[in-house]
């Protein structure tokens, strides 16, 4: 009989190694010649996990075994559950914590982007003089810079949190788009800024870093949807297809939503992971007829 450990914190582990280096769920997958919601369940912590397994994964994340044992922190910071347990509910929205020179800079990159935003409106917009913005932050670059950081440092111990001892696949995507949807809702200045905002960026690390902050969060979106699409033909595509549209359709609620309107946001989150997990569910239907159809053209001056 192959021994076997209890899976959660292991599980926590595989995923978290698995997403610092980069790889897909359906990657790994494909190496350990197992499906992906087979890795997914071994990720989620329902299902057992054999020694051999263990050491398999640990060789494809080039790891020693016992590494798979305690769930590593991100980059020298506390485990996940412990970094944002400490950060408090990620329900609650509380005002963020920037200088004058961050908040004036907000308001004006919202209301004409980067490009148009002068140095002096941001300094008005502060209460400040422009050499009292300077004392704050060396450019206005850098304004975005820091804005863009605080977002997704935000967003990031929010995912963490929620997600965090999630076992199902339905319900990690659930919570997942929830979380999303929320945020977006309820920082619409940031969110709009951190949506509209990449264009303004010279290649650099700057950007190598925040760029590498949204890809891992949209990483999670199709790891969650992989595991409900399963082995289909078409699951690659179906996966990016779906994640895309689910990611922007989370990021267009900053633009529109009015927290005076019929629905509030925390109703508006719970309907857009509905509607998510709908759209992932939905079992693919293939229009033979129309294919045909389009590759057959009915001859002009007949009836269809």
């Amino acid at each position: 009989m192959a021994l076997s450990f209890d899976p959660p914190p292991v599980g926590r582990s595989i995923r978290m190694h698995r997403e610092r280096r980069g790889l897909t769920l359906r990657g790994l997958a494909a190496r350990l010649e197992v499906s992906a919601g087979t890795l997914s369940a071994i990720e989620n912590g329902t299902t057992s996990l054999s020694v051999e397994r263990l050491c398999g994964i640990a060789q494809e994340l080039d790891l020693p075994p016992q590494a798979l044992l305690v769930v590593p922190d991100e980059g020298g910071r506390a485990p996940a559950s412990a970094s944002a347990g400490a950060r408090g509910d990620w329900r609650e929205f509380a005002e963020l914590t920037v200088d004058p020179a961050l908040r004036g800079a907000m308001i004006v990159f919202c209301r004409r982007g980067f490009h148009g935003a002068s140095i002096r409106e941001i300094a008005d917009a502060a209460g400040l003089s422009v050499p009292g913005l300077y004392h704050y932050h060396p450019s206005k670059l850098a304004m975005l810079v820091a804005l863009l950081d605080l977002t997704m440092d935000d967003l990031t111990w929010r995912l963490e949190a929620v997600r965090a001892g999630v076992t199902g696949d339905v319900e990690r995507l659930r919570i997942t788009v929830e979380c999303l949807a929320l945020f977006h809702a309820r920082r619409p200045g940031p969110a709009f800024v951190g949506a509209s905002e990449m264009r303004s960026f010279e290649p650099g690390e700057d950007k190598d870093r925040i760029v590498l902050s949204r890809k891992r969060i949209q990483q999670m979106l199709y790891d969650d949807i992989a595991a409900l699409v399963g082995d289909l033909p078409d699951a690659g595509t179906r996966v990016v297809m779906l994640g895309n549209a689910i990611s922007t359709m989370c990021t267009s609620v900053a633009q529109w939503f009015d927290p005076d309107g019929a629905v509030d946001a925390d109703r508006l989150a719970v309907l857009y992971a509905d509607a998510a997990v709908a759209m992932c569910a939905c079992p693919p239907a293939h229009d033979h007829g129309r294919a045909r159809a389009r590759k057959n053209p009915v001859p002009e001056g007949k009836a269809s």
